[in-house]
């Protein structure tokens, strides 16, 4: 029996006590009564007058392989044996941060004797205070918190594998009454960050071995007030090694409040927890400060889901919820801790029903159109992230967008946009590309963009142009590159270059007879719109300020050739056109007309059309400069074989 009784203190540590110390401390404790039942005999009168300190450390030394120091140790005899110990000490693993693992200033408790003989043990009084634990890693990733064959194994289980099965709780005693005063548990990351965890009182109660057991912790996470009350199986049940354990659960901080109803398959390490689980908070300050973040203003966010946590995994799926005022439905969220000294990795997948990104952008300002997103990029981003979002009606800024979904990744030093599609006006926007880290701060930002369908009226509307003599659909490829600190900037201060094209359509047939001065005008003037069997434009644009050339529209009644510069900061352009003499009649005297001014009301007038003109807006070299993928959607186009004509 002795053997027995001289595992009991160690197997407890050799638990990841970063969940439930305080516990393992107890039991600690209470296992020295075995080593006392065990020594039987005589003296048993007298264990009362003895310190048994420095015995119970000598044994524990040799069982944990790691020193143990008991300050005293005293036993009162009796039905309930009284235990007293004071002053107890778990030393670190070397290399650790400090010398301790463990620290109790004084633990006491009461064991009914006859459980000694026949378990599991019963034990009633129980008073811990002063109790200090370090769980951590060293920087080459061992874990304090094993010991003996455990410790020489090392590092933890890789992520893609699941733990080891539940310890064998069959013996586990059952506590009656328990309290706990002025406590602090510290988890360190082999990056060196520290998850501290503040007991102010924990208590344990339940009326015995077969009914249910409540539990009240009021302490802090990280300086953050919280506060928990939970209402467990029985130890009966807890017993039950290969029975999921029943856990409700209500934990609050501030105005945020958490609730679990569930199971967990390995409670004593907090471990193969699945169930229901809510979170709601009118702000998020509690949980912004729980994780160490600022909280800049107010964020409204309820959620329900189910959640799990196995090993290095924690998920949550099958949820619904409300930030702010946005419906959220979350298929995953899952969070896998790195190993190794690796980073976490975080997978998301969540369906917005609308949502509205000035409200989390504009908590400065005071009109949508100031909202704008940082772009900062973490060269050592911990965790990093795979996302994917939908959104069915999206706002940002003074745009808004329908069917947005967004597929992107955080990885060192760059943020992957693998796929950005949205309908805008009608249109369809599909996009790729990256943000990466720079010097200095900011980021660079390099994309991919395709429009289809973009219609010629709502797009006028927007850009503030009057009335334009072209209707019809415009497709879009395009490459943008900037570097700045913000998205709002990289968009003022892009460089683009773009083709637009058009398939299908009608020009007014008033614009083919003035750019051609079709003498036969003077007779009878040209009504309604001519099909346009093609369209084709490339754009340049710096910060803004660009150029369309070549641009190319050919109808049955003509071609229109033209050269544009416009400036989207001062809503301004030049635009000078006219027909190609070989696309019209023999009346027509191919005058150019010049249309400039502001996009709202710009002057017309007849200009000059020079051999250097024509020459400038015969210019095919353009096209060869263009990124391939601009170029190979340029080719497709049928007016693409006039330019130069």
């Amino acid at each position: 029996m002795s053997d027995q009784i001289n595992d009991n203190p160690a197997k407890p540590v050799e638990r990841k006590v970063r969940r439930g110390a305080g516990f393992w401390a107890l039991w600690s404790g209470v296992g020295v009564v075995a080593v006392l039942a065990a020594s039987g005999g005589a003296g048993w009168i007298f264990l009362n007058k003895v310190d048994l300190g420095g015995f119970v450390a000598r044994r524990a030394t040799a069982s944990l392989g790691r020193t143990v120091q008991v300050g005293s140790l005293h036993v009162t005899p009796g039905r309930w044996l009284k235990v007293e110990i004071a002053n107890a000490r778990l030393a670190n693993i070397p290399g650790g941060t400090g010398p301790d693992m463990v620290r109790v200033g004084h633990l006491a408790a009461e064991v009914k004797a006859s459980t000694l003989l026949h378990g599991p043990m019963l034990v009633r009084h129980v008073a811990i205070s002063d109790v200090y634990v370090m769980v951590e890693r060293t920087p080459e990733h061992l874990p304090n918190w094993r010991f003996g064959k455990q410790a020489e194994a090392g590092a933890k289980p890789a992520a893609s594998h699941p733990p080891a099965g539940p310890d064998d709780r069959s013996a586990y005693p059952t506590a009656l009454d328990v309290a706990v005063q002025s406590g602090e548990v510290i988890y360190r990351t082999s990056h060196g960050s520290e998850f501290r965890t503040t007991l102010k009182t924990v208590t344990l109660q339940t009326e015995g071995a077969d009914k249910p057991v409540h539990l009240a912790v009021d302490g802090a996470y990280n300086k953050t007030p919280v506060t928990m009350a939970a209402t467990m199986q029985p130890f009966s049940v807890l017993r039950q090694t290969s029975t999921p354990y029943g856990i409700e659960m209500e934990a609050k901080s501030g105005d945020m409040t958490v609730t679990f109803k569930g199971t967990a398959t390995d409670p004593i390490n907090a471990d193969g927890i699945k169930g229901a689980v809510t979170y709601s908070s009118p702000t998020s300050r509690p949980i912004m400060q729980i994780a160490g973040l600022p909280a800049q203003q107010d964020i409204a966010m309820q959620m329900s889901g189910q959640f799990e946590h196995l090993g290095d995994l924690w998920s949550v799926t099958q949820g619904k919820g409300m930030v702010k005022d946005n419906p959220m439905t979350i298929t995953l969220m899952r969070l896998v801790e790195g190993d190794h000294g690796k980073p976490d990795h975080v997978t998301a997948d969540i369906a917005f029903s609308q949502l509205n990104l000035n409200e989390f952008l504009s908590h400065q300002k005071t009109t949508p159109s100031d909202a704008d997103i940082p772009l900062t990029v973490d060269r050592a981003p911990d965790p990093l992230v795979d996302a994917h979002l939908s959104v069915k009606q999206l706002s940002y800024n003074v745009l808004h967008f329908a069917d947005a979904t967004l597929t992107a990744s955080v990885t060192p030093g760059t943020i992957a946009v693998d796929t950005l599609a949205l309908d805008y006006l009608g249109a369809k926007l599909k996009a790729s590309g990256k943000i990466e880290a720079v010097d200095k701060g900011g980021a660079h930002v390099g994309a991919a963009v395709n429009v289809a369908g973009a219609d010629i009226g709502k797009l006028r509307e927007v850009l503030g142009f009057g009335p334009v003599p072209l209707q019809g659909r415009v497709d879009m490829q395009m490459t943008a590159n900037a570097t700045q600190k913000s998205l709002n900037a990289a968009v003022h201060a892009a460089d683009v270059a773009a083709a637009v094209s058009m398939t299908s359509g009608s020009l007014d047939r008033k614009v083919i007879g003035i750019v051609s001065a079709d003498l036969r005008m003077l007779f009878n003037k040209p009504k309604g719109m001519t099909p346009v069997s093609c369209m084709l434009g490339v754009v340049s644009i710096h910060s803004g300020v660009g150029q369309a050339l070549p641009l190319r529209i050919r109808t049955g009644d003509g071609t229109v050739a033209g050269n544009a510069r416009f400036d989207l900061n001062r809503k301004w352009f030049d635009l000078t056109f006219g027909s190609q003499a070989s696309t019209t009649g023999r009346f027509a005297l191919d005058i150019p007309v010049r249309v400039s001014g502001s996009f709202s009301s710009p002057m017309v007038r007849p200009a000059s059309w020079s051999a250097q003109g024509r020459a400038m807006m015969a210019q095919t070299d353009r096209l060869n400069v263009l990124p391939a993928g601009v170029k190979q959607f340029a080719l497709k186009n049928a007016c693409y074989r006039v330019v130069g004509q």
